[in-house]
C-alpha cells in the first residue's frame, strides 16, 4: 500500500509540476508553440515533392564530392576510382588543400579572433556563456582567467578544429569495403542514424527540461528549427549529390541527375537484410528531397544536442550545503546585484537567507567598467549583467570595500530554497556525477557515432556534416546571443538572488518542483 501511496504521490507532483500554473487546455499549445519552427521544418520538408521542377534549380552532382576530398583529404583513394589518368597529382594536391583548410580556417582563423576578443578588445567575460562563473565552477581553488579557461577555447574557438580532426577519425573506419562492413557495424549504424536521431532531441529536451531553468528547452526548440529550416531552404535552392549517387553511378553521371531520380537507402539496405524488412529501402524510395546531401540535418540536429548538453551542463558544487554554517541575509551590503536598477525589489525579499560555501561564485573582475545603467543602455552586453559599478565596488554599509585591493572577492548570495542534507549528497553515487560529466561524456560519444554511422551508411560526406555543425553552430549562437543568455538565463539568475518576486513559481527546474521539499531536490538544481 505504501508503494502504490507513493507512486500516486510523486505522480501528483509530476502532473502539477508539469502544469506549473498552467492548464490542462494551454499546455499543449505552449509546447506547440515552443516547438513551432521544428514543424514548420517538417511540413517544408514533406511537401517539398510539390514544387514544380520546371522551377528548380539545377543539380549540382559533382561540388560535395569535390570539397570532401579536398577540404578533409582524400584517404579512401576515391579520386582515383573516379579520375585513374590523373592520381598522383590529385592525391597529392588534396593533401595539400586539406593541410591549407585545416591551419588557416580552422586553426589560424579561430586563433585569430580569441586573440582579438581577448588581448585587442580586453573583454573579461566568455561570450557565449555570460554566467560562466554561476553555472560553471572552476574544478580547483585557482580560477584561471576566462580566457585561459577549456570551456572558454572550446567553445567555439576549439570546435572546427575537433570537428575536422573526429570526422577523419570517424571517416577512416566507416572505409566503404565488403571487408569492413559486419551485422554488428550495421545494425550499430542503423540505431544511430535512425532510431538515436528520432529520440536523441526528445532525451536532450527531458533533460534540459528537468534540470535546467524554464525557458531552456524553448531555446532549445528554436535552435533546432531554425537550423533545420535554413537547411531544408539550402538543399531546395542549392541541391547536392550524396556519396551514394557517386559510388552508384559515377562522378560523371548525368543521366540520374534529374528530379525524378529516387531515393536510395544506400548501406540501410544491409540492415532490412539483416532484419527481414523493406522498411528503409521504401522510405528512402519516398524521399521528397534525394538531392538534399548538404548541409546534412542528421549532423546539425545531433550537434545541436551536444552544444545544449556540452554548455548547460553544470557541475555540482553542494553550494546551499551549511557546511561552515555561513549565512548571509540576501540584502547584506556585500550583495552583489545584477543591475542597479533592480534594488528596488529588495523590500520584497529582505528575509530571505542564503546559505554560501567558503569557495562560492566570485563576481568577474573587471579592469574598465562603466556604470551598469549605462551598459544597460548600450547592449544587452553579459558585462552589464555581472558587474556592479566602480562606486558600489569600493563602498559599502559598515565603510570597507567589497572588493578590497587585494582582489578579495565577496560571493553572490541566492535565495535559499531547501536544506541540502551532506550526508545524502556526498554518496559516491552522486560524486561521480559531480563534475556534470555524464551529459558532457554523452554528448561527445553521440555526435561521434552519429558522424560514423552516417559516413558508414553512405548517406553523407564529412563536407555534409561539417556544414551541418556551422548550421548548427551559427543557429546556436543566435539563439543563445538574444534569447538564452539575456532573457531566460539573466531572468532567472535575477529570481535566484531574490532581485525579482517568483510570482510563476519559476525559480525551480522541473525536477525541483517534483522533489520540492525531499533530500532529491538539489539534484536538479543548476546552482547546487
Amino acid at each position: 500500500m505504501n508503494v502504490v501511496f507513493s507512486f500516486a504521490r510523486f505522480a501528483k507532483n509530476m502532473y502539477n509540476a508539469g502544469l506549473n500554473q498552467r492548464n490542462p487546455i494551454t499546455l499543449p499549445f505552449n509546447f506547440l508553440l515552443n516547438f513551432s519552427p521544428v514543424f514548420i521544418w517538417l511540413s517544408i520538408f514533406k511537401h517539398a515533392g510539390l514544387i514544380p521542377t520546371g522551377i528548380r534549380p539545377n543539380i549540382h552532382s559533382k561540388f560535395a564530392f569535390f570539397a570532401d576530398q579536398f577540404l578533409f583529404g582524400d584517404y579512401w583513394h576515391e579520386l582515383a576510382v573516379q579520375f585513374p589518368n590523373n592520381t598522383s597529382k590529385l592525391f597529392f594536391w588534396s593533401f595539400v588543400s586539406s593541410t591549407a583548410f585545416l591551419l588557416a580556417f580552422l586553426v589560424c582563423l579561430p586563433l585569430a579572433i580569441w586573440y582579438y576578443i581577448y588581448y585587442v578588445k580586453h573583454v573579461n567575460y566568455n561570450p557565449l556563456e555570460w554566467f560562466a562563473n554561476i553555472f560553471h565552477y572552476p574544478r580547483s581553488h585557482k580560477q584561471r582567467p576566462i580566457h585561459k579557461r577549456l570551456r572558454t577555447i572550446f567553445i567555439p574557438f576549439a570546435l572546427p578544429v575537433f570537428t575536422f580532426v573526429m570526422l577523419n577519425i570517424d571517416h577512416f573506419f566507416a572505409y566503404q569495403s565488403d571487408a569492413n562492413f559486419t551485422k554488428t557495424k550495421d545494425l550499430l549504424a542503423w540505431f544511430s542514424y535512425v532510431i538515436l536521431h528520432l529520440t536523441a532531441p526528445i532525451l536532450t529536451a527531458v533533460y534540459l527540461y528537468v534540470f535546467q531553468p524554464p525557458g531552456t528547452l524553448k531555446c532549445f526548440g528554436f535552435a533546432l528549427g531554425l537550423q533545420n529550416i535554413a537547411g531544408v531552404f539550402t538543399h531546395l535552392l542549392i541541391p547536392m549529390a550524396s556519396p551514394w549517387f557517386t559510388h552508384l553511378y559515377g562522378i560523371n553521371d548525368t543521366e540520374h541527375v534529374n528530379y525524378t531520380q529516387e531515393g536510395f537507402a544506400a548501406g540501410l539496405i544491409r540492415v532490412d537484410s539483416h532484419l527481414g524488412t523493406h522498411l528503409n529501402t521504401k522510405g528512402f524510395h519516398m524521399s521528397p528531397i534525394v538531392f538534399g546531401a548538404v548541409p546534412s540535418l542528421h549532423s546539425a540536429i545531433a550537434f545541436q544536442c551536444f552544444l545544449f548538453l556540452i554548455s548547460r551542463s553544470t557541475s555540482l558544487k553542494h553550494r546551499f550545503s551549511n557546511v561552515g554554517n555561513l549565512s548571509l541575509n540576501n540584502n547584506d551590503s556585500s550583495t552583489f546585484k545584477l543591475n542597479e536598477e533592480d534594488s528596488e525589489d529588495d523590500a520584497d525579499n529582505n528575509n530571505t537567507v542564503s546559505m554560501v560555501g567558503p569557495n562560492d561564485l566570485e563576481m568577474e573582475p573587471l579592469s574598465a567598467i562603466v556604470s551598469a545603467d549605462a551598459l544597460d543602455e548600450r547592449s544587452p552586453s553579459p558585462s552589464s549583467s555581472l558587474t556592479v559599478s566602480s562606486n558600489e565596488r569600493n563602498t559599502s554599509n559598515d565603510g570597507s570595500s567589497v572588493i578590497n585591493h587585494n582582489a578579495n572577492k565577496k560571493p553572490l548570495q541566492f535565495v535559499h530554497l531547501y536544506h541540502e542534507d551532506t550526508q545524502f549528497t556526498n554518496k559516491w553515487i552522486f560524486k561521480v556525477i559531480n563534475e556534470g560529466l555524464v551529459p558532457k561524456f554523452w554528448a561527445v560519444f553521440y555526435i561521434t557515432l552519429q558522424w560514423w554511422a552516417t559516413m558508414y551508411l553512405d548517406h553523407h560526406y564529412r563536407f555534409d556534416l561539417f556544414v551541418g555543425v556551422l548550421y548548427a553552430m551559427t543557429s546556436f549562437i543566435i539563439i543563445n546571443w538574444f534569447v538564452l543568455q539575456p532573457k531566460v538565463l539573466k531572468t532567472w539568475i535575477h529570481i535566484r538572488l531574490g532581485d525579482q518576486v517568483d510570482t510563476r513559481n519559476e525559480a525551480r527546474t522541473f525536477g525541483m518542483r517534483v522533489f520540492c521539499g525531499s533530500k532529491m531536490e538539489w539534484f536538479f538544481d543548476p546552482l547546487a
